[in-house]
């Protein structure tokens, strides 16, 4: 698959999406996350492809440190469009993080066929903490054996702040 949802764009979108609302906001400064995918749907999908798949997937956590500035923390409608037209083509019907809750709703159309990507996120924060469920869905995906008209990956998104930005 030409899509995939990497640790570091799930917190640029979780840490350039931190709105204040309800006196939660994410702080600026060194975040740690974990990105593990576990779960895989592919109706039609031959069984040893998607046991394959599964294996895969299973051995895959990603884990990223990265640097949410406070210019970032301070414009994060700007940051996920941003985001969003560096990344495939991604349109986000929804981008709330607020009173402690996130829920980013988005889909993704990518330049090598006709697959398009719908995306969400969604789970609770503090402002040192993100606990989140990741669902991702293919439509359509080129080149999948058996007529597979869809391929659906779930897993989990977890962050925490560590500390002030290091330097490079």
């Amino acid at each position: 698959m030409r899509y995939a949802l990497t640790a570091g764009t799930a917190l640029l979108l979780v840490a350039c999406g931190s709105q204040g609302g309800g006196g939660v906001s994410l702080q600026p400064g060194q975040w740690e996350t974990t990105t593990k995918m576990t779960e895989v749907e592919a109706p039609g999908m031959p069984e040893p492809v998607l046991q394959q798949m599964r294996a895969q997937m299973a051995s895959q956590t990603q884990n990223r440190s990265e640097c949410m500035t406070q210019e970032e923390a301070a414009n994060p409608a700007g940051n996920i469009v941003n985001a969003g037209t560096q990344s495939g083509g991604c349109q986000f019907s929804e981008s709330t993080f607020a009173g402690g809750n996130i829920n980013v709703q988005g889909t993704c159309t990518g330049p090598a066929g006709p697959g398009t990507m719908r995306m969400s996120i969604t789970g609770t924060y503090t402002a040192t903490n993100i606990d989140g469920r990741i669902v991702t869905e293919v439509q359509s995906p080129p080149g999948m054996p058996g007529g597979v008209q869809s391929v659906k990956v779930s897993g989990t998104l977890t962050g925490r702040r560590t500390g002030d930005c290091t330097s490079s």
